[in-house]
């Protein structure tokens, strides 16, 4: 063992709160969830229905179908959503959240009560007569820097010699053990490491938290999990005696492994909770001068156990909420277990951040709340907690390695089991699965893996950088700066991993071709001439789908500058000059008088930014002569505008790519960093050319082939949106792939002290982001607070999300299907029309028998400008979820249409062959209403057959 490994293991916070707020945020996001589906039981919630009516086949159609038939018709979906599948008033979720709180807290002031209750323990004085006890557990107090006395009573009943802190921190009781009084006089030196202990914990402040994770887990299990196992039991019965069971069943099946899955993940959190506390009070105790015999010594069975009783022992100590002495005495003796990142935390972190985005976004979208904003909320918290319990660990293992003179922690290792996390707990959920346990496209999960260690990645470098620049008193205030870095990012990756990547893993792709058409449409503000799709064309349109979803993020400027900002304030540190004021009395291996790997030269590396900077500004230039050149052969609008966005994008990207790929060759220590903040300079300076191009007097052509040769000067901010905004998340992502590799040679570089030049630069960077990242936050404020448009959300997936109307469905999937199309509002439009025609006829039959010409009709015209008005309503209605009957529907709203212009058109004209023409066509468009009467009931006497 190294002298560095025996440092103070107060030097960076534990991660014990961050660890606790997950717990809580884990029990309030799953018991929301069980409370909504009981509440849901008690409505006359019916969402199968509405998916039925939208030709859903659940059981038989993929995730991927699902999401374009609801796409497609979004507009009826929310309807009859609104309509039938209401979820219940926000005040139950709030009533419910108030129960837990008041329930927690109740239950946190009885059991200190009930554990000091008469009968169980006894005052200290009423068995000190003498005070010894007393002057003893007083000197102790002292020593261990208490401002206070705690309460001391003795369980006399208690034959074991230990004692116990319960109640809260300040306010806290020390219940010393009949067996620990007994052993007193014996052994002082273990009576002294016993409450020592104790104390330690009102010290560390633990107590508080201690007792509301005991009173969470206990209210978690008696009053959040019963109703829900009542409500699954509940389903199991009605769905035995249902036509629809068989669809429901794995749903229900699901929601019960995901409440064993939670509960064990609410217990081992609980369990590490309560048992990393124990350990930092031996360890402070240890420091205020509590003898090592006071933990026994290990026996020589323990000692002589195998490789696989030990790992099997160690797995059992995961379950217990209280540490084995061995577990005590290693961490007494080689404090390096408690800066280690082990493999079962970081898994049940990943699953419990995914499961907590999962149940937000679910109450989100039960309540049609899903702006911007609220989602990256949803997908902040997430990221948060992932960041604060992982990254925490990440730091401290950085920073204990890094005095050691050892390795640092492995990034993969631990992105690889944070990542599995994430996956377990996506797939538990069904996030984007439905109904099914695996996604039809399971390889795309590894993207999550992936996420996962670019996230794990750049926090070990982060920390290292930090750990060899900082030389304050204490690294806490860089560690939790670094840690909303990663968070804003992580919480981008776990937006666009909801919206985008759950899609593709259940087999949705985009239309590339819709994806091009809405980009120019967007651009133009016309329609796009639609050319078959190129190459360009698909490279630009997969390009724009991947980012387009995060581009509108308010804060997805400040995240993806972020990673590379906070690095950079590494460089403005004082100049390092021998031992850093965080490390105190610590030591480390080594001859080098600071710990980690030194920082390069500013300008090595925003000379490759400049560089890389300068060659976007080429790749400008040969973009504009391209499209110069291409204003004399091109005659699609389309292609025109996807080679001068995509050609513009691409300037970007090279730039950057250039300086990241020049700054990892000139910086082999920390080239992340480098790559990441060369290829964020290049970027942002090849987009500035771009706008002294626009602003100048040389040509920059239009987006239209029909205007100039050369465009008027441009706003910046839609070069801002369209360009910057899009390329920034490629270039990122391309700057750190080219510094994975680890380069051939590790030269440890020196850093010189910061000129004031350099520092201005820092300064000025940063000063730029911090103006560009909150003007992006105010531009896209008032966007991100608006609830998206059904309208817009259909026309968008028309245009993305091709739908394959051809899909067979079986006869019993059908007969649902066409009973739910009737009774969620196909019947009614049948009849709206029925009697709308009816009246029609009537008040033209009694007009003609009164003598009326077609010209005297004039104040029946409003009735005829109903069936127009009811053809446009009802093609907003769900698609006949049969083909044939469907070819009927489009002809009947063809029909009702046609005749209601026709009606009007006829009176307006006093053209009585045309109005006798819409009178037939109405009688025509009835005859068609009967056919789908009759198309329906045929599907549906056939899967009842």
């Amino acid at each position: 063992m190294t002298r560095a490994t025996k440092l103070d293991e107060r030097m960076l916070n534990a991660g014990t709160t961050a660890k606790f707020v997950l717990l809580v945020v884990l029990l309030i996001a799953s018991s929301s969830m069980m409370v909504l589906n009981v509440a849901l039981a008690l409505t006359a919630y019916d969402g199968l229905s509405c998916s039925l009516a939208a030709g859903i086949a659940p059981g038989e159609d993929s995730p991927a179908e699902v999401i374009a038939k609801r796409g497609n018709q979004w507009l009826a979906y929310r309807e009859c959503s609104e309509r039938y599948a209401a979820p219940p008033s926000w005040w139950v979720l709030v009533v419910w959240w108030a129960l837990l709180a008041a329930l927690t807290a109740l239950l946190f002031r009885v059991l200190p009560a009930w554990k000091a209750r008469r009968g169980r323990v006894v005052p200290l004085a009423a068995i000190d007569h003498d005070g010894e006890i007393h002057r003893t557990v007083a000197a102790l107090v002292a020593t261990a820097g208490l401002e206070w006395s705690p309460r001391i009573v003795v369980d006399l009943t208690a034959t074991s010699a230990g004692a116990v802190v319960f109640g809260r921190n300040k306010q806290a009781t020390v219940c010393l053990h009949g067996g620990l009084i007994a052993l007193r006089s014996a052994a002082p030196d273990r009576f002294r490491a016993v409450v020592l202990h104790e104390l330690a914990h009102i010290a560390n402040r633990d107590v508080t938290i201690t007792y509301l994770t005991v009173a969470l887990w206990r209210v978690y299990l008696g009053a959040a999990l019963p109703p829900f196992l009542l409500w699954c039991a509940w389903r199991f019965w009605y769905m035995s005696d249902s036509e629809v069971g068989g669809i429901e069943a794995p749903i229900v099946f699901r929601a019960l492994l995901l409440i064993a899955v939670l509960t064990v993940l609410v217990y081992l959190a609980r369990s590490d909770v309560l048992r990393s506390r124990e350990i930092y009070a031996d360890l402070a105790a240890v420091r205020w001068g509590a003898d090592h015999g006071g933990w026994t010594a290990p026996t020589e069975a323990e000692a002589e156990q195998s490789r696989g009783r030990r790992a099997l022992r160690r797995f059992a100590e995961l379950w217990h909420p209280h540490p084995s002495w061995a577990l005590r005495r290693r961490a007494l003796t080689d404090p390096a277990m408690l800066f280690g990142v082990d493999a079962l935390p970081l898994f049940l972190t990943g699953a419990a951040g995914a499961i907590v985005h999962t149940h937000g976004m679910f109450v989100l979208t039960q309540y049609a709340a899903i702006t911007l904003w609220a989602q990256h909320a949803i997908a902040l918290t997430a990221a948060g907690l992932i960041a604060g319990v992982v990254g925490t660990a990440l730091f401290r293992a950085v920073t204990h390695r890094a005095l050691g003179g050892g390795a640092p922690p492995s990034a993969v290792r631990a992105g690889w089991w944070l990542g599995l996390g994430m996956v377990a707990g996506g797939i538990v959920t069904g996030q984007g699965t439905i109904n099914e346990w695996v996604p039809l496209r399971p390889w795309i999960l590894g993207l999550v893996v992936m996420a996962a260690m670019a996230f794990s990645w750049w926090l070990v470098h982060c920390a290292r950088l930090w750990v060899a620049a900082w030389q304050g008193r204490s690294l806490r205030g860089v560690m939790v700066l670094s840690l909303l870095a990663s968070a804003l990012a992580l919480s981008v990756w776990f937006y666009w991993w909801h919206t985008q990547g759950v899609a593709f893993a259940t087999g949705w792709l985009p239309d590339l071709a819709g994806v091009r058409d809405s980009v120019v449409t967007f651009q133009l503000g016309i329609e796009s001439d639609r050319p078959p799709l190129q190459l360009l064309d698909r490279v630009f349109a997969r390009m724009v789908s991947m980012t387009d979803t995060v581009a509108g993020l308010p804060l997805v400027i400040a995240a993806f500058v972020g990673v590379w900002s906070v690095p950079l304030l590494a460089w403005t540190a004082r100049k390092p000059a021998g031992r850093p004021a965080w490390a105190g009395d610590a030591p480390w291996a080594g001859g080098d008088p600071r710990p980690g790997e030194g920082l390069p030269a500013l300008q090595r590396v925003l000379i490759p930014g400049a560089i890389g900077g300068i060659a976007g500004g080429l790749a400008l230039a040969a973009v504009v002569a391209g499209l110069l050149a291409a204003r004399e052969t091109e005659t699609s609008v389309a292609r025109y505008v996807v080679a001068q966005m995509g050609g513009f994008v691409l300037t970007l990207v090279i730039a950057s790519a250039v300086a990241a790929l020049l700054a990892r060759l000139a910086v082999p220590t920390h080239r992340l960093q480098a790559a990441l903040i060369a290829g964020g300079v290049a970027a942002a300076l090849a987009f500035a050319i771009l706008l002294m191009w626009d602003a100048s007097e040389l040509c920059l052509p239009p987006l239209n082939l029909e205007l100039a040769p050369c465009a008027t000067v441009a706003s910046p901010l839609p070069l801002f949106n369209s360009v910057f905004v899009t390329a920034l998340p490629i270039s990122a992502l391309i700057a750190a792939l080219i510094a994975v590799p680890r380069p051939l040679r590790r030269p440890r570089p020196s850093r010189p002290g910061l000129t004031a030049p350099a520092r201005i630069a820092v300064i000025v960077l940063l000063g730029v982001n911090l103006t560009v990242a909150s003007g992006y936050v105010f531009q896209q404020a008032s966007f991100a607070s608006r609830l998206p448009e059904s309208a817009d959300v259909q026309r968008n997936a028309v245009q993305t999300m091709p739908l394959d109307v051809g899909t067979a469905a079986s006869p019993q999937a059908r007969a649902l299907q066409a009973d739910a199309w009737f009774d969620r509002g196909g019947d009614d439009l049948l009849d709206t029309y029925y009697r709308s025609r009816e009246e029609l006829f009537d008040a033209v039959t009694l007009r003609v028998d009164a003598g009326y010409t077609v010209d005297l009709l004039t104040d029946i015209g409003p009735l005829c400008a109903e069936l127009v008005d009811f053809s446009f309503s009802a093609s907003d209605y769900f698609r006949i979820p049969d083909a044939e009957a469907n070819v009927l529907w489009v002809t009947f709203l063809l029909q009702v249409w046609q005749a209601g212009e026709d009606c009007q058109t006829g009176i307006e004209t006093n053209d009585a062959d045309l109005f006798n023409s819409a009178m037939q066509e109405l009688a025509t468009a009835q005859d068609t209403a009967y056919e789908i009467d009759e198309a329906l009931d045929a599907v549906i006497s056939a899967g009842e057959g």
